[in-house]
């Protein structure tokens, strides 16, 4: 079965104002041709599991492994996604609090240098909160389809820096973009990627 476009968890306008109906359809209609062209290159191997195409982004090779890591990225950036909560500061809670604050100072300052890293970054890719292996949260900007998946890191929060995640209507569209995802990232699922969360 060829691997499916997951769906939203809401209508396209409820990003907004953060992020426009048009810009998340637009986006959208970029993963659903790069599933389309991955599905085309597996052929009767496509498959719908999750575990598969990520096994697939560390083992395969080339362009295989490039189309994969971009589906696997883009369905991992939008799992981490929900409407703007009313009333409610958005921000984590718990232990990635905690670690966020060790690591970064506070969630403000965590969010420039994400910015900082985004924005040195030359061309597409995408930038990542992940945990290192001692334990520390860091942030990478990775070019084109490259994610921590063939590295040591976990990857906790993905946000495409590729030009069809944003409408390019004004000079700071991009900065508009990511200054504004921050009120629709799910902490909760962030924080349910990191390993002591999941450990039984």
């Amino acid at each position: 079965m060829p691997i499916q476009l997951h769906p939203l968890p809401c209508d396209p306008a409820a990003f907004a104002p953060h992020l426009p109906a048009a810009a998340v359809e637009q986006h959208r209609r970029a993963q659903q041709a790069g599933l389309d062209a991955l599905n085309a290159m597996l052929g009767p191997h496509a498959d719908d599991e999750a575990p598969a195409l990520a096994t697939l982004v560390v083992q395969a090779r080339g362009a295989l492994a490039a189309r994969a890591a971009q589906a696997w990225s883009e369905a991992f950036h939008w799992a981490a996604l929900r409407p703007p909560p009313p009333g409610d500061t958005p921000g984590p809670k718990g232990p990635l609090a905690d670690a966020v604050a060790r690591d970064f100072g506070d969630a403000r300052r965590l969010q420039e240098r994400f910015a900082d890293a985004a924005e040195r970054l030359a061309g597409p890719g995408w930038a990542w909160l992940v945990l290192r292996r001692d334990g520390r949260l860091a942030i990478l900007a990775t070019p084109q389809s490259a994610t921590p998946l063939t590295g040591p890191d976990v990857p906790l929060l993905a946000c495409c820096l590729w030009p069809h995640a944003w409408i390019q209507d004004r000079a700071d569209a991009r900065a508009r973009y990511l200054s504004g995802m921050w009120s629709l990232v799910n902490w909760s699922v962030v924080a349910s990627r990191m390993p002591q969360a999941r450990a039984p």
